[in-house]
């Protein structure tokens, strides 16, 4: 879900090859118009389930595209979990220039931290639309 200035994501799941390719299609789609802003991403991963390793080539050209077109703060929010933590170091960018990623472990200090950078994120109605769909 893209809002104002940021994406909001929440994964679910384990992810293939066709998954992988079907997410960085509808992404690009839905983040086309922030090309040459700035902006924040907030990724919800307490319900993904890893992926393959066929999909490190798509996340990968996926994860410089979106710093290429101007994200600056990307939060990953998930419970501490040692897999999950190894797959995602590996596949998703580390800090550098202007693009910095943080992990947190609760939804409310990711949103306190991107608040800090200037980004009023408003999830609530996200929230229940994706508590609508899990039910």
């Amino acid at each position: 879900m893209v809002i104002d200035n940021y994406v909001l994501q929440w994964f679910g799941g384990s992810w293939n090859e066709e998954a992988a390719i079907q997410y960085t299609k509808e992404y690009r789609n839905k983040t086309a118009h922030l090309a040459g802003t700035k902006w924040a991403m907030l990724s919800i991963f307490e319900e993904w389930e890893l992926a393959v390793p066929e999909v490190e080539p798509y996340i990968t050209e996926h994860c410089q595209r979106f710093k290429d077109i101007g994200c600056i703060k990307d939060c990953h929010v998930y419970s501490p979990s040692a897999t999950k933590e190894m797959q995602l170091e590996q596949l998703v960018p580390q800090t550098e220039g202007q693009y910095e990623r943080q992990v947190f472990n609760q939804i409310d200090d990711a949103i306190i931290w991107l608040k800090s950078h200037d980004f009023n994120l408003e999830i609530q109605a996200f929230l229940q639309s994706v508590k609508s769909d899990v039910t």
